[in-house]
């Protein structure tokens, strides 16, 4: 630093010396030619003025021509360019680690001690900073955080149809109960029990139809997932349907966010929900509750 100040106080004291040199033959140019007529002194001064003022400001310029001269004092282009590929080479970079740590960040500890869900989030969010700032396409900067919000939206759906299995179970346990203390001997083609074993399968059926295929729904449509799952779940206790449609509703919306924006809508309500579903150490979720 101290030596680029000295370089820069040595120019401007160089340019202040051609300016002066140059004026100075200037006037002497002129005032040869007004009093002495002598044309070849006067124009000689008068080139040499010329030239020393343009020496004094060469540093403003980036070509010089003239009488076959060419001198170049400044490469703006040049480093521009090169600039604008070292900026582009740094956003590849940028967003190829970025991808990799959203990754990495949203699966780590998925058998042992997982980051929290704050956790994780802050971590996504200091990365996509970073990647707006650089200047990445938003959706580019998508791609990068869809692991992030695929792992979050499935974490929240399995806790959300963890409840709502609660309700499913005890339609198909009262059923079972019901056959299994149904009187023997049973006659061929009794519709009593025929109903009982109908409506037990009706409940099997809807869970294995349901519950094994959460992971696979696309981003987007978990909210309009679990809305057709609770009007078409079957259930012991009809009334208990708005139950759990008051369950679900807070969920639609914030869903329905992280997957436009890719943005955690109530941010609270999320960790308190997922940090309460982490896996233990030997893999399996701890207990939910009620979110």
């Amino acid at each position: 630093m101290k030596s680029d100040s000295c370089s820069d106080t040595s120019l401007k004291i160089t340019n202040v010396a051609l300016l002066f040199a140059g004026l100075a033959c200037l006037v002497k140019g002129v005032h040869v030619l007004w009093t002495a007529n002598e044309g070849s002194s006067a124009a000689t001064a008068l080139t040499a003025g010329l030239f020393l003022l343009l020496a004094s400001t060469i540093d403003r310029f980036e070509v010089l021509k003239g009488w076959g001269l060419e001198a170049r004092t400044k490469q703006l282009d040049k480093t521009l360019s090169e600039a604008v590929a070292t900026l582009n080479q740094l956003r590849e970079i940028a967003e190829l680690s970025s991808e990799s740590i959203v990754s990495l960040n949203s699966k780590a500890g998925r058998w042992d001690s997982a980051p929290s869900a704050q956790v994780a989030y802050e971590v996504v969010k200091r990365v996509r900073a970073n990647l707006m700032e650089l200047g990445s396409a938003e959706q580019r900067v998508k791609q990068i955080m869809e692991p992030w919000v695929k792992v979050t939206t499935n974490d929240l759906v399995r806790v959300m149809l963890t409840e709502l299995r609660k309700s499913l179970q005890l339609g198909s346990e009262h059923y079972r109960i019901q056959l299994q203390s149904y009187p023997l001997p049973i006659q061929a083609g009794d519709s009593n029990h025929q109903l009982l074993l109908d409506s037990l399968n009706k409940f099997g059926s809807f869970e294995g139809d349901y519950f094994g295929s959460g992971n696979d729904w696309p981003i987007g449509s978990h909210a309009s997932k679990l809305v057709e799952f609770v009007e078409k779940m079957p259930l012991l206790d009809e009334s208990d349907r708005l139950k759990l449609r008051h369950f679900i509703s807070p969920w639609l919306s914030r869903l329905e966010r992280l997957a436009s924006d890719y943005e955690l809508l109530d941010e609270d309500e999320w960790f308190k929900s997922l940090d309460e579903e982490k896996p233990s150490s030997n893999g399996s979720n701890q207990s939910s509750a009620e979110i």
